[in-house]
């Protein structure tokens, strides 16, 4: 209960509070917990979460902090992923939504295996190196089962993880790498991080 949290402010301010939201309703229905109070209220917080949420789809079907164009692409596949985890307790999100959302980030992969960026970053959030920004947007295809459409960028986060000798991007990478059935390639790069 203490946990649960009225969503508020820009899109990752309101993502931090309705992703836990997402959590507690996993946890209570994960543990066949029967508290119909509890599942209520987080129910309510989530349909507000992701009525405040989707209010900062830009014009062009991606997200941004305050809904203007262009879209930040490692914001729209952070919400990628918050919006596939939400579906799984929320049947409200719109598979429509989803889609465009995923076709936002197909359209700014740069030809070379990696994806083209809005160089505006109000936080760290938005500030991470190119490489890692790939491979984040990579691992939210992946999470969201859209790995086939981006075969190209996940070799190239590949191949630069193995090189990397960076725990967090090599992390990134072995868990993309198990979500589109490439466990030898995971287990590669898993081995590496152990």
């Amino acid at each position: 209960d203490a946990i649960l949290r009225e969503p508020y402010g820009c899109f990752e301010q309101t993502s931090s509070s309705n992703y836990p939201n997402i959590m507690v309703l996993q946890y209570l229905r994960a543990t066949k917990t029967n508290n119909a109070t509890l599942e209520a209220r987080a129910t309510d917080l989530l349909n507000k979460g992701y009525q405040k949420l989707v209010s900062f789809e830009t014009k062009e079907n991606g997200y941004e902090w305050f809904g203007a164009s262009p879209a930040h692409a490692a914001l729209t596949a952070y919400g990628l992923m918050e919006f596939v985890d939400m579906k799984t307790v929320y049947p409200k999100v719109d598979d429509k939504m989803l889609d465009r959302t995923a076709e936002l980030l197909l359209s700014k992969r740069d030809g070379n295996g990696g994806f083209k960026k809005n160089p505006r970053a109000l936080d760290s959030f938005g500030g991470a190196d190119e490489d890692i920004t790939n491979a984040y947007i990579v691992y939210a295809m992946s999470e969201a089962g859209k790995g086939k459409l981006v075969e190209k960028e996940i070799n190239q986060s590949f191949r630069v993880a193995q090189k990397s000798g960076d725990p967090y991007m090599m992390a990134l990478m072995a868990n993309t790498m198990f979500n589109v059935g490439e466990k030898a390639k995971g287990d590669e790069l898993l081995a590496e991080l152990i």
